[in-house]
């Protein structure tokens, strides 16, 4: 105790952070055992504790490895060769998957008891990955005097065309394409995308700036494309999730039963909630309600409280993620910062967002709330990452003076 009280005093490390992240864990698993007594009847007396158990260990683990990171982690580390063991590491894992079937995907590693779910690790591992790929990449390629004759030029700018942009791009359309095609997980896919593409747009190497005009405008081809062929793009469960999202009420026994259960239990919370523990949506009207939709049975017992105990630690941590990113001079620091506050804004946005019925549901966890190991330790993982570079800023700060 007396060590743990040390490292929260420790000069350096973000406090504000540290603070929300606690007060995000520990709200998490006393909803996570509300959530679940709803599903007491259908599985044994002891479910909602043992669930509360369950993410008491993870976010226990998760809280060491953020420590040690904290202490211990340091950009320098982050090289070419680690960024390849990184991805390697990460893309096997997803690959094995393919061997368990959970809910209709492969997204998951059954261990006994335990789940693991390596893409919410690969979202940490790419932002590392690129962190390093669209920062210091290209400053190898650095131009010193004439180049001897026409050919020597024209393969100095295709190296560094390859190396600078051809190969982080492939990294990402192969994370992407095995969490669609092997884990049909288009979900976490999407996220993993949207970080990716975050970082990129975030670099602020002069090299990438007409290449991000370019990635623009396929953005923009791509999402008309997919409007347009959307039938044959999407399979027939993704269609049926939006089907259910532009018209609830039209399968409300069918694919439309979670979407109208979260809506009733944002209807009967109100401003203030039911009180808590008097959610009545949990009681097997939301299957699984302490997972994806545990941000319904919080409003429904909370209010415009609850989402609060949410929303504010958790804007606190991407706030104070980018007032750091903004003032760290170090390039690859500063993508790393921007890449997890993204990591954290995307899970909440497209979460609550799925549940209140704004944006189709796709099974998104809310970092350090939802119940899950996977995503509570590779989302502290991530936080620990980030303390360790803005300790490294403000002890240099402490140094100048």
């Amino acid at each position: 105790m007396q060590k743990l009280k040390m490292f929260f005093r420790k000069k350096g490390s973000d406090k504000p952070i540290f603070i929300a992240v606690i007060v995000l864990l520990c709200f998490g698993i006393v909803m996570i055992g509300s959530a679940s007594i709803g599903a007491v009847p259908s599985n044994s007396n002891t479910y909602a504790i043992k669930n509360m158990i369950t993410q008491t260990i993870y976010a226990c683990g998760g809280l060491v490895i953020m420590m040690m990171l904290t202490k211990l982690f340091k950009t320098k580390i982050i090289n070419y060769r680690f960024s390849m063991i990184l991805f390697f590491i990460g893309i096997v894992s997803m690959c094995a998957c393919i061997f368990w079937t959970t809910k209709g995907s492969h997204a998951w590693i059954h261990l006994g008891p335990f789940t693991v779910q390596p893409a919410e690790f690969m979202k940490v591992f790419m932002i590392l990955i690129l962190g390093y790929m669209f920062t210091e990449t290209d400053s190898a390629y650095v131009v010193k005097g004439r180049f001897r004759t026409a050919e020597l030029k024209s393969k100095f700018y295709k190296d560094k065309l390859l190396k600078c942009v051809g190969v982080p791009v492939l990294l990402i359309l192969t994370a992407f394409g095995v969490g669609v095609f092997v884990q049909k997980d288009l979900g976490t896919s999407i996220i993993l995308a949207c970080i990716c593409f975050i970082c990129f747009m975030s670099t602020p190497r002069d090299y990438y700036k007409k290449y991000k005009k370019i990635v623009w405008f396929i953005v923009a081809i791509a999402f008309i494309s997919m409007l347009l062929m959307i039938g044959v793009v999407l399979q027939g469960y993704q269609l049926a999730r939006i089907a259910s999202w532009l018209k609830p009420i039209e399968n409300i026994y069918g694919s439309s039963w979670q979407l109208i259960n979260s809506l009733i239990a944002f209807a009967g919370g109100g401003l203030f909630g039911r009180g808590p523990g008097n959610s009545i949506q949990k009681f097997d009207y939301i299957p699984e309600a302490h997972n994806d939709f545990i941000g319904a049975i919080i409003y429904e017992e909370l209010g415009i409280f609850g989402l609060a105990l949410i929303i504010i630690p958790t804007s606190v941590i991407i706030f104070r993620l980018l007032k750091y990113a903004d003032k760290i001079e170090d390039n690859k620091s500063r993508v790393i910062l921007i890449g997890i506050s993204s990591y954290f804004l995307l899970h909440l946005f497209i979460n609550l967002g799925g549940v209140s019925g704004l944006i189709p549901m796709t099974g998104v966890p809310i970092l350090l709330i939802s119940s899950g190991g996977s995503s509570t330790v590779a989302a502290l993982m991530a936080i620990g990452i980030a303390q360790a570079i803005i300790s490294k800023y403000n002890k240099s700060l402490i140094d100048t003076k």
